[in-house]
């Protein structure tokens, strides 16, 4: 099979006061336009990860054939370990066990609150694994790396049982192969937003006016 798509939505919100998920972004919930871009792009493994707002978000995905996924509430952080990185690798840990009976090559791990990200961004990190195999891709803007990542099978192990991701989040796996990532510049600088405050959606819906599509 070919690339599955894992949308991370697990996430509590608790700085934004409402969930990420169902926020509206040029008429349509933030991870409907999510999967309107993996679909779009004719992915056809997708992969819905949801945490405690899944019963008032389930109902905006029954138009989108996705697999949907509700993993018990993560364990609590290692010492030293971010509360929104741990939820983040638990939710791809559960995600890359659903999927991986059906053999996907690869895994985009994109998060809810990023759908902005153009799709031409996406079809470039899917065509750069495609050219290369590398053991992940990683969009970067103004030499800054940003999500969302896309990994290779090879690193699907490691993701589920690696103690430093634990700790510190997928990009410890990143750090720790960084030879093998392939880095894509792209003309996308909501690779590197970051959304958790009412105060940053206000800035999104204000200061972005452009076409994704």
């Amino acid at each position: 099979m070919g690339p599955a798509a894992i949308v991370l939505a697990a996430g509590r919100s608790e700085r934004m006061g409402r969930p990420k998920a169902l926020l509206d972004f040029r008429g349509q919930p933030f991870i409907v336009r999510i999967l309107q871009a993996l679909e779009a792009l004719d992915v056809k493994l997708r992969v819905v990860v949801l945490g405690p707002d899944a019963p008032r978000i389930r109902p905006v995905l029954a138009a989108h054939e996705c697999l949907i996924i509700e993993p018990p509430p993560p364990p609590s952080p290692l010492p030293g370990a971010a509360t929104t990185l741990s939820r983040e690798i638990e939710s791809l840990k559960a995600a890359l066990v659903a999927v991986r009976p059906l053999l996907p090559q690869s895994a985009l791990a994109w998060p809810v609150d990023l759908p902005h990200v153009r799709v031409d961004t996406i079809q470039r990190l899917l065509e750069g694994h495609a050219r290369t195999g590398a053991a992940a891709v990683v969009p970067t803007f103004a030499d800054r790396p940003g999500q969302p990542v896309l990994w290779d099978q090879a690193l699907f192990d490691e993701l589920q049982v690696s103690p430093l991701a634990a700790r510190n989040g997928a990009g410890a796996i990143l750090e720790a192969h960084g030879s093998d990532v392939l880095a894509v510049a792209v003309d996308d600088p909501a690779v590197l937003d970051d959304l958790n405050t009412p105060q940053d959606y206000e800035r999104l819906v204000r200061e972005l006016n452009r076409d994704i599509f």
